[in-house]
């Protein structure tokens, strides 16, 4: 049979919708201007010491819950800012029905500079992370802060059904750092109530520096999306020594209490855990009013303790005429009012 060149190009356009028809149907392309877009919000803020959170760096994902295909990137290292109240970025990305997101978010960027080695993989962002060292220089008053990035992460994972309209992503920012203070009491029947003495140094050895830090979304586990987080910190390295020195501002009268750094100028150090074979200590220098010569020592071991990430901790003791005597650690997450004790071991 032969066709005529309007029945052969009619055969040609219809192989072509069929052709485009069929593609279509892999993914989930919603219409321009139908589509929902993808928009972010910060809720609820955290920066305890720092400015608020006025941009963050964000990767993400997703995963079409029809298959076992690995996640499609949809946001690599995309940069998020504030501009007048909204958070921006470039381009415009739409939620996909029938599909698992995840995201996870840094502040601030600098955190992910090429030094940093970011790397995201199966909804997981692992990046190298670097304290500046404190051995050998003697600071005044309160930790040197200057080169300490005070890093916040967050996380969300969403199941995005047909018929979803919600389009803000509020993501709950959390610090990565840990957070220390320490809080003496002068205890001692033995001396007069207007007596005190007066903290001159504190010296905390044994210190990590370096770690690989690993920011995941947790698990739905049934419920349709979540914003709770792992964690993970890897790949130790450093052996660090922080010096403070006060100058005669830190005095503890007779049955009083202290902390030894405002709320705002808690150190800020890195996530660790003290194994047995640790041999970080705390060191305190002291005197007392009648005997300002006579500078006297204490310290305790670190061995068993553990600073997690985003938790806040003070080390409350006792001293009087014969040291410093045991006492408990308040244990609390940064912004939060739930406090409870551990003990710890006086050296």
């Amino acid at each position: 049979m032969k066709y005529t060149p309007l029945q052969i190009s009619m055969l040609i356009i219809c192989c072509m919708l069929c052709f485009t028809s069929c593609s279509s149907d892999s993914v989930y392309e919603p219409e321009a201007g139908r589509g929902v877009e993808m928009s972010f919000d910060v809720a609820s803020e955290s920066r305890a010491t720092t400015t608020a959170i006025n941009e963050f760096s964000v990767y993400g994902d997703m995963k079409s819950q029809a298959g076992i295909n690995a996640p499609i990137v949809i946001f690599n290292k995309t940069s998020v800012v504030n501009r007048d109240g909204v958070w921006c970025y470039d381009g415009t990305q739409y939620w996909f029905p029938k599909h698992e997101h995840s995201f996870v978010a840094v502040s601030p960027s600098s955190a992910l500079e090429p030094e940093a080695s970011p790397q995201y993989h199966d909804t997981k962002l692992t990046f190298d992370y670097s304290m500046p060292t404190f051995s050998g220089k003697e600071m005044q008053e309160t930790q040197d802060r200057s080169n300490i990035l005070d890093i916040v992460a967050a996380t969300h994972r969403r199941l995005y059904n047909e018929g979803d309209y919600v389009n803000t992503i509020f993501l709950r920012f959390g610090h990565l750092l840990s957070m220390i203070n320490f809080a003496p009491k002068l205890d001692d029947k033995s001396i007069k109530s207007d007596d005190y003495i007066q903290f001159h140094k504190i010296e905390i050895s044994g210190l990590k520096t370096k770690v690989k830090i690993t920011v995941a979304p947790a698990p739905r586990t049934g419920s349709s999306q979540t914003d709770d987080r792992m964690i993970e910190f890897t790949g130790y390295e450093g052996d660090d020594n922080l010096t403070i020195t006060f100058n005669g501002t830190k005095t503890v009268h007779n049955n009083e209490q202290i902390k030894l750094f405002a709320n705002e100028d808690a150190l800020l150090l890195l996530p660790q855990l003290f194994e047995d074979s640790s041999e970080a200590i705390v060191r305190f220098t002291y005197s007392f009013k009648d005997d300002p010569e006579n500078l006297l020592q204490g310290s305790f071991s670190l061995i068993g303790q553990e600073w997690k990430p985003g938790t806040a901790y003070i080390y409350n003791f006792t001293v009087d005429k014969l040291g410093l005597n045991l006492g408990t650690a308040t244990i609390k997450p940064w912004d939060s009012q739930n406090i409870p004790d551990i003990e710890w071991k006086i050296e």
